[in-house]
Parts: C-alpha cells; sequence; structure tokens
C-alpha cells in the first residue's frame, strides 16, 4: 500500500484505493479510521470544556440553536460532496451536540454547587445493584468520578437511604415509555423530604437471557421486575412452558438466572448486564413497543442551584380537591404564564375516594420571577402544593435542519 504525501486531517484518515486493498488490509484500514475519530471526538469533548468555561465569564447559555443550526446546514452540505446521505449527518450530529450539552450542563451543575460535589466519591442508593437498569443509568449520570453504588431491595429502601443520611444520592426510575409512570414512585416522593436535582434517559434493550443457548421452549420459569414484565408482557406469554415469577429488581434476576445449571431458567434484562452473570441472549428486543426507555430521577437531601445557562424542569404536586373546574384553572395559569408543561399524571389520595394529586413537569428555573409568581397563583387554586425540585433537563431537543439544508440550494 502506498504512502499518500497529504497529510491533512481529512485525507490522513482516507486509504488509498480499497480496491487494490486485501480484506485484512481493508479491516486495519477501518480500524485506523475508527482509532482516529475517537480521538478527534476526545478531542471535541475538551473544546467544549474551553467553551462552557468561557461562557462562565459572559453568562451566555449552553445553546445557542442558530449557530447550531448553522453548523448543521454547513456539514450537511460538505457532507453531500463526500456522498454522505443529510440523515447520516444529521443523525451524528445530533449525538455528538446531545453529548456537548450534557458535559456543559453537567460542569455548571459542579461549579454552582461546589459543597455537594467537591468529594470525588459518593455513595449512590440504587434498586438491585449491578446489571440493574438503575445501576446503569446511575453511571451514566455519575461517569464523571468514581462512586460507589448500593443496591437495595425497593424503592422504599432506595429513598430512605439518602433520607437517613446513608447515601449521598438516589437514581430512581419514574416512568417508562412503554409501561407508563411507575405509581410507587410517585406515592413515595409525595412524603418523602427530599429533592429532585437530576434526570436521565436511559434506553432499555430487554432481552431473554439465560446460562446456555437453548430453544425457548425448553425455559421453564423467567424471572423479570414487575416492570420489566408489564413491557415485555406480549413476548413472554409466547413462551409455551414458561412460568413468569417477579422479583425485586432486574439485578436480582439476572443474578437467580446466573446460578441456574438446568437450562430452563431465564431472566429479563439488558444483553451488557447479562454477560456480567455470563448469561446469554435467547431473544432480543422483546419489549411491546420499540424505542423503549426509562426515566430516572436523581434524589438528594438538599435542593441544588440550577444555572440560568442550561435548560431546566421543575417537578410539583399539587391538589386541587374536588372544586369543579380546578384542574383547568391550573392549567390556565402555566398557559398565561408562557410555560410548557412535560408531564401531567394523576394519582389518587389514599383515604379521599375521587380525589386526585397531580404531578406536573414544566421547564422553568426556579430563580425566575415568573416562575414564582406562577407558583404562587397556583397556590392560591390548590389546597396542596409541593415542590419537588428544579433540576437541568436530560431532553436536549435536536438542532433543527433548515429545508435547505437537507435539499440544498
Amino acid at each position: 500500500m502506498s504512502q499518500s504525501t497529504d497529510n491533512s486531517p481529512v485525507n490522513s484518515l482516507q486509504p488509498d484505493d480499497p480496491a487494490t486493498l486485501s480484506l485484512d488490509e481493508i479491516r486495519v484500514a477501518i480500524s485506523n479510521i475508527d482509532t482516529q475519530l475517537l480521538q478527534q471526538l476526545a478531542r471535541r469533548r475538551e473544546l467544549s470544556r474551553a467553551v462552557v468555561l468561557n461562557k462562565l465569564g459572559n453568562f451566555k447559555p449552553v445553546r445557542d440553536q442558530q449557530r447550531e443550526q448553522q453548523l448543521l446546514d454547513s456539514l450537511i452540505d460538505k457532507g453531500s460532496q463526500l456522498n454522505l446521505a443529510p440523515h447520516f449527518v444529521t443523525r451524528l450530529f445530533h449525538t455528538i451536540i446531545e453529548d456537548s450539552v450534557t458535559l456543559q450542563q453537567q460542569f455548571l451543575q459542579q461549579y454552582a454547587n461546589p459543597e455537594q460535589w467537591q468529594e470525588i466519591g459518593k455513595k449512590i442508593a440504587i434498586l438491585g445493584g449491578r446489571g440493574a437498569y438503575s445501576y446503569l443509568a446511575a453511571n451514566q449520570y455519575f461517569s464523571f468520578a468514581n462512586n460507589e453504588f448500593i443496591g437495595f431491595d425497593s424503592f422504599e429502601q432506595v429513598l430512605g437511604s439518602v433520607q437517613e443520611n446513608a447515601t449521598d444520592f438516589a437514581v430512581i426510575p419514574i416512568e417508562n415509555t412503554t409501561s407508563g409512570g411507575i405509581n410507587e414512585v410517585y406515592d413515595l416522593l409525595l412524603h418523602a423530604d427530599l429533592a429532585v436535582v437530576g434526570e436521565v434517559n436511559q434506553p432499555i434493550e430487554h432481552c431473554l437471557l439465560a446460562r446456555e443457548s437453548v430453544k425457548l421452549e425448553q425455559i421453564k420459569l423467567v424471572l423479570a421486575h414487575p416492570e420489566a414484565n408489564r413491557q415485555c408482557g406480549q413476548m413472554l406469554r409466547t413462551l409455551p412452558n414458561a412460568e413468569i415469577r417477579l422479583v425485586s429488581s432486574t439485578a436480582e434476576a439476572l443474578k437467580q438466572a446466573g446460578l441456574d445449571s438446568s437450562g430452563t431458567v431465564a431472566a429479563v434484562g439488558g444483553e451488557k448486564s447479562g454477560q456480567l452473570f455470563e448469561l446469554l441472549p435467547l431473544a432480543k428486543n422483546i419489549a411491546d413497543q420499540k424505542g423503549n426507555a426509562t426515566r430516572f430521577l436523581v434524589v438528594a437531601r438538599e435542593p441544588q442551584v440550577v444555572s440560568p445557562q442550561v435548560n431546566s424542569k421543575i417537578s410539583v404536586i399539587v391538589s386541587t380537591g374536588q372544586k369543579p373546574g380546578a384542574l383547568a384553572e391550573v392549567l390556565l395559569v402555566f398557559r398565561d404564564a408562557g410555560l410548557t408543561l412535560t408531564k401531567l399524571e394523576s394519582r389518587p389520595i389514599t383515604g379521599k375516594p375521587w380525589e386526585q394529586m397531580f404531578y406536573i413537569d414544566f421547564e422553568g428555573n426556579i430563580d425566575d420571577p415568573n416562575v414564582v409568581q406562577t407558583l404562587e397563583d397556583i397556590r392560591d387554586i390548590c389546597h396542596f402544593t409541593k415542590l419537588l425540585g428544579c433540576y437541568p433537563s436530560a431532553q436536549v431537543k435536536p438542532t433543527r435542519v433548515s429545508p435547505t439544508g437537507y435539499y440544498g440550494n
């Protein structure tokens, strides 16, 4: 293979005429390009950190969506010249921009709350343990430092450990795109003396896992957390000889399946998590709906300051009683204030038939005077309100592409 005399960053990624290469040489060339791409992505992350340091001094918001759109349009145009489809370039850079925004938001949160982030390692409470989806979500959120993840057998124990000062944070699921809200967690948050300080969206890719690669009809017992069972009900009902047994966590399901030597026990969990217990996938992507994901809340004893430079959410609980039209009045307050609701969930009130608690998430910062006035107006309407917390939004809205970005000028 001849050596290129062009040392430019782009051409250094290009092998000579691929048609002249052997299969092994092609694979080596691809591996080299992949390595260089990773190096460039790491370098881009370093520059993102430099950007947020610059923004600290001038209080500019993390996102400049007009610039993002111009950048993406330009990249789509350049990609077209290299025979890269616009949708491929768009999807790639949406992922890169999302990572950059998340990185900068995380830095600003640590900068605004130094007393809560001054220690390198924290104790993080999760449901289950290694292999649980809570474990994966906690690793994703607390990826910047070495932390100790402590598993518990129930949601009540997870939140209780934070309240009792045994752990620093809890990462706990609140809703799933397939099965909806997790009612037990909503009810526990109502009574807990804790603050929501963050959120993380964790993709859920359920598999049916077992110690041996056996046929599905050989499975006699399937272990699953109740939420996983709900999310995969259609597939699990097709197993001809299997009993479904509910366990306290996905980690527990994987652990028990990992101890089986008969080849007849399987668990519902993620493929990578299953590898921790030497489990093999018998069936992949078994959730009822594609694109399955769970939203987790990060909870602490004290609220955190949220920089006005980041997109943030506020979670509240309200009860309107049985006054006719009271909920509509609450919603009109949000509308008139120009605040966007991202979630509205109702739960019955124990001991008060036909009365409801409403869990509301909306976009805003607790230090915004408009938000302060809105919450005061809602308190005038409702006979009960509770602020759960203000925290950076985990949802990074995709950068829009102008029509000319896709179709050319």
